[in-house]
């Protein structure tokens, strides 16, 4: 269906999850992509996104696919809080599989007024939850030179994260009297990306083959919606709603989820729930990355339960 998210590896993750006559467990709903080609592979689908826009476009999505309303059910809420969720739901119930999409969707990139996308002109929000307090551009604004300095090292991965910090602070500070300001306000997804093109353009770097705002957007979204720590959370407590032999997929897009879900399938094999069954991550094919871009830093990881 046209307009609807592309998911990575689909045929993977579908087939990692070994699907049957069963309850799954979609903890990243976003557009259905997973949960739809589940339930025609004959399973059942509990779909949890903490986007309320993702979970009206899903149900109006499976209505015009005529799939009935006993194949699934959506909740709004984070995975992190997955437990409750389902306590609250849908208690007692075990799921023959779960499966993370991790990252942002293309509806939520291409929402301008959203402010995931630095090539959309649209205010710095990022938040993947409307009810969150802080925005991407209260983070700018109250953070200081420190502090952005870190977060877009340990959360971007950053080369230039304390030029970067630098000329965020001076674009806040207004100069005395004839001096104007160093560097152009930031308000919009526009001027952030103009701000960080303009940093790399000083250090020498003219070209690029990805944008170097891809890092400094990437550190603000985690941060805002507290991604790391949600998906730690979130690891945590949907082992314990698998059933035996039933197996938990993660697709994740950079190297601080990664670590994540790689030390924690580790540590569960290691006490004995089950077997990591993806010793190296799967990535995508050449031919993937070529029609679908976005699959380029994608990695699945699958752990079994015992």
């Amino acid at each position: 269906m046209e307009g609807y998210h592309r998911p990575v590896l689909l045929k993977e993750v579908l087939g990692a999850l070994n699907i049957r006559d069963a309850w799954y467990l979609d903890c990243t709903l976003g557009d259905g992509g997973h949960s739809i080609e589940i339930i025609r592979r004959g399973g059942k689908v509990v779909g949890i996104d903490v986007d309320p826009q993702a979970l009206g476009r899903v149900r109006k999505r499976f209505e015009e696919e005529g799939i009935d309303k006993s194949k699934f059910k959506l909740i709004q809420g984070n995975f992190r809080d997955i437990k409750n969720l389902l306590q609250t739901d849908i208690p007692d119930q075990k799921f023959a599989g779960a499966i993370f999409d991790l990252g942002v969707s293309s509806l939520q990139l291409e929402t301008p007024q959203r402010g995931f996308s630095f090539t959309r002109l649209g205010p710095l929000d990022m938040r993947m939850d409307p009810d969150l307090e802080v925005r991407a551009l209260d983070l700018l604004n109250a953070g200081r030179r420190k502090e952005l300095n870190e977060l877009f090292y340990r959360l971007g991965e950053e080369k230039y994260s304390k030029r970067l910090a630098d000329a965020l602070v001076s674009a806040r500070e207004v100069r005395g009297k004839g001096k104007g300001v160093r560097e152009k306000r930031i308000e919009s997804t526009r001027d952030l990306a103009e701000l960080v093109e303009n940093v790399y353009r000083r250090v020498g770097i003219r070209q690029w083959r990805i944008h170097p705002a891809t890092r400094v957007f990437q550190a603000l979204r985690i941060a805002v919606n507290d991604e790391l720590n949600a998906l730690q959370e979130g690891l945590n407590q949907v082992i314990d709603l698998i059933q035996k032999n039933g197996r938990i997929v993660v697709l994740n897009f950079h190297s601080l989820e990664d670590r994540i879900v790689k030390n924690t399938f580790r540590e569960w094999q290691e006490q004995g729930l089950g077997s990591v069954l993806t010793d190296k991550p799967i990535i995508p094919s050449a031919d993937e990355i070529k029609s679908n871009p976005r699959a380029r830093s994608a990695k699945l990881r699958v752990f079994e339960k015992e």
